[in-house]
């Protein structure tokens, strides 16, 4: 694995279950057909499964989910040990702040929370303070006044315009014959959410079920003409849809979707009041990345001399490899930075 600097690691995780059966007391993490799944195994595997991981602005690689998992732990256990060093580290106060206002701005978030239970109320503690201890960082030392917040409101105010959007309950599905199923569960009298929460908690391959909410005016979000086609075939279906009505199978490229509309919001400006906090954070982080541009070289020389003791043997070979690559690149860095000085 080679290192950029500002390079970030994008993690993702993927179980693959095994059908052995579990020793004496050995806990399991699931069964099938009264068969226990061995919970030691699941980690173990878990741990192996390939993940992408982001080296370079055009290079990608894999590594196992254990260690990249590992690495992501321990660069964010410097960087809070950096932002505690020099007196930036968010308070309890200011991490719960900013976790009541990201669940109020986002329900999916409560909703991985309370419902999906995907991750834990701490679990989603420790993520915002690491941010806030990332940015507190980067913003070290800068000031926006109210003035430079409020002008840059009113010249992009189009910016803050909430379009036309909808609050649905949907099934995405690749699977001709899982769409028949559902069909018939529909037809024998099962209500749409209740089909959603039995994909959602039961995931299949090629399923994913939940609740979203999607604009439906204004310009496509989508990136690619394929993919910004199939958003605009979507919108045309909801924009004709009434609450509580559940849409017939919208092909969307390889699979179909299921759609029930929840709720329709009109599109609305948003006030200086809702987003100012949000305005002033991008501005912070504007003036952050001129003045402390160098804080991410900082922070992968912090990593790169911290006292790091890995204690499984096949992932303290390949990080001390990694560490060599970080130091490499650093030098490489220092040194483009002193041509650039001349």
């Amino acid at each position: 694995m080679k290192y950029s600097i500002g390079g970030c690691v994008l993690l993702g995780l993927i179980a693959a279950l095994g059908l052995s059966a579990c020793r004496s007391g050995e806990q399991a993490i699931a069964k099938v057909n009264d068969t226990p799944l061995p919970r030691e195994e699941y980690y173990r595997r878990l741990e192996i499964v390939p993940t992408p991981i982001q080296i370079g602005p055009n290079q990608a690689t894999t590594a196992p989910a254990g260690y990249t998992t590992l690495v992501q732990m321990i660069r964010e256990q410097v960087l809070l040990q950096m932002a505690r060093e020099k007196g930036v580290m968010p308070t309890d106060k200011q991490v719960d702040e900013r976790v009541e206002r990201e669940m109020k701005n986002n329900p999916q978030i409560k909703q991985a929370i309370t419902e999906q239970k995907v991750m834990t109320l701490d679990d989603f503690r420790r993520q915002v303070r690491v941010a806030l201890a990332q940015f507190n960082l980067l913003t070290r030392g800068v000031t926006v006044t109210e003035q430079e917040v409020k002008q840059f409101y009113e010249q992009n105010k189009q910016a803050f315009y909430l379009p036309k959007r909808v609050q649905v309950r949907f099934v995405l599905v690749q699977n001709p014959e899982i769409r028949k199923q559902i069909d018939d569960d529909l037809k024998r009298g099962f209500s749409f959410q209740s089909i959603v929460q039995k994909y959602s908690q039961n995931p299949a391959a090629g399923i994913q079920a939940g609740e979203t909410t999607i604009a439906i005016e204004g310009p496509p979000s989508a990136r690619t003409p394929e993919q910004q086609a199939q958003e605009m075939q979507l919108r045309k279906v909801l924009q004709n849809a009434k609450v509580g009505q559940v849409t017939n199978w919208i092909p969307l490229g390889n699979v179909a979707a299921r759609v029930e509309v929840i709720t329709a919001m009109s599109g609305r400006q948003q006030t200086f009041e809702e987003v100012k906090d949000s305005i002033r954070e991008g501005l912070m982080l504007q003036k952050g990345r001129e003045k402390n541009k160098d804080i991410n070289a900082e922070l992968a020389r912090a990593v790169l001399n911290a006292k790091v003791e890995i204690l499984s043997p096949q992932w303290k070979e390949r990080y001390q490899k990694d560490m060599e690559q970080l130091r490499k690149a650093l030098e490489e860095y220092d040194k483009q930075q002193k041509q650039a000085s001349r």
